[in-house]
């Protein structure tokens, strides 16, 4: 059938008309500065700049999102030339991946600063009872110590050679760090400076304590890792018996995707439970001091 010439021309019609109202969303999106994208840009590149100074690192972080964006857009066209079968992985691999990087390179930094902290109280005692100065002290306790604790009190020393008072660049220290124990350390250190009292047998006490907890947390993990191997084992059952049944029979699975709306709602409801079996096992076994 030979289309007639007003087909052809509502057919171009809402071609032009689709190709204008994207052309209307793209320039509201990215023609001013209080666009939806340059906040989205702005609020990520924010995160990143902070998680990023949280590990002292300080390089600027445009160069990553703009590489990120890229490889975005690239995964895109690609897959829609049929030219990257999985291109949504690879989306979102290229979306998450320096994010999942920064916060996992962020929690071994807390547990460092968590295994640092009792030396660091003990450390910094000892260097109180050769010199009068506390400000002095943490100078030479940064100077020994080495890793993420003596980067917090070398950063803290800068601060306090810009003009930020000891107490202040010690109190920032808290937030920043992440750190539950090496922030108890500093809370008793100020506490003791404010107050009055023998700062250097509150710190030898804050180190005996964090020992004691390392040692009731070592024993508490050991306590709880039987929980964690069940819990491991029952993240892979369902796969592996998935992929067992469906070797035996490979249609054992396929009333589930051809009775349409009923076999759906099982699937999803299957993957609820998982879900929620898996949430509800994973905070039965975390006990935390």
């Amino acid at each position: 059938m030979i289309p007639t010439l007003a087909a052809i021309v509502w057919k171009w019609a809402a071609y032009g008309g689709f190709a204008c109202t994207a052309a209307a969303l793209v320039f509201a999106a990215v023609g001013h500065r209080r666009g939806l994208a340059y906040a989205l840009w702005g609020r990520y590149t924010g995160y990143l700049g902070a998680r990023m100074r949280a590990l002292h690192v300080f390089t600027p972080v445009s160069p990553i999102a703009a590489t990120q964006l890229a490889g975005v857009l690239l995964a895109i066209t690609l897959g829609a030339f049929g030219k990257l079968p999985f291109w949504y992985l690879a989306v979102a691999l290229i979306a998450g991946a320096p994010a999942l990087v920064i916060e996992r390179r962020l929690r071994k930094r807390v547990e460092k600063l968590d295994a640092q902290a009792g030396a660091f109280a003990l450390t910094l005692a000892n260097a109180m009872k050769a010199t009068p100065s506390m400000g002095q002290a943490v100078e030479h306790v940064a100077a020994l110590m080495d890793g993420p604790v003596a980067q917090e009190m070398q950063l803290a020393m800068k601060e306090v050679r810009l003009g930020k008072t000891f107490n202040e660049a010690l109190v920032d220290i808290v937030p920043r760090c992440g750190s539950t124990k090496l922030g108890t350390v500093i809370i008793s250190l100020l506490i003791g400076r404010q107050l009055g009292g023998n700062v250097i047998t509150t710190l030898d006490t804050t180190a005996t304590t964090l020992r004691e907890l390392e040692r009731l947390d070592g024993v508490l993990r050991q306590r709880t890792a039987e929980g964690r191997m069940q819990l491991y084992a029952m993240m892979l059952a369902p796969f592996v018996l998935g992929y067992g049944a469906y070797k035996v029979d490979a249609r054992y699975f396929e009333p589930l995707l051809t009775n349409g709306l009923l076999g759906h709602l099982c699937i999803a409801g299957a993957a609820i439970g998982y879900a929620a079996a898996l949430i509800a096992a994973r905070r039965i076994i975390t006990v935390d001091l």
